[in-house]
């Protein structure tokens, strides 16, 4: 329990870490397991085949979103590179509110608080030091 006794960003950024990490851990298994890889990425391909992005980025799109997931989340969870991994994390956010924009989801807004909670993160996350 010592993460009891952590300062009060440290404390935010654990916790943080702990229960963003494990949810989007959760997020992008569950793609690849319940629904598979193939019907995802045609789930998403034919979302936005609808509007003016190209299929082609749309599927690339789709796969980098599939592995991106479940590999960004165990890096979260691992707390190595915080600064660096959570800004990828908040370019990854910002990618999925854009996509729901161009769906023009009303949905968008609760992407929005992902990406200021990510960013957030990587803005709390002080740099590695050199060694």
């Amino acid at each position: 329990m010592e993460f009891l006794k952590y300062d009060t960003r440290r404390f935010f950024l654990f916790g943080v870490r702990f229960f963003f990490g494990s949810w989007l851990l959760y997020a992008g298994l569950s793609k690849w397991i319940s629904m598979g890889p193939g019907v995802f990425v045609g789930y998403i391909a034919s979302q936005f085949d609808k509007t003016w992005s190209p299929h082609v980025l749309n599927v690339s799109l789709a796969w980098m979103i599939l592995v991106a997931e479940p590999v960004l989340a165990t890096l979260i969870l691992s707390g190595k590179k915080a600064r660096v991994v959570w800004t990828l994390t908040s370019l990854l956010m910002f990618l999925l509110t854009i996509g729901q924009t161009l769906l023009m989801k009303p949905t968008v807004n609760a992407n929005w608080q992902y990406l200021v909670l990510v960013l957030l993160c990587a803005a709390l996350s002080d740099p590695e030091p050199a060694k």
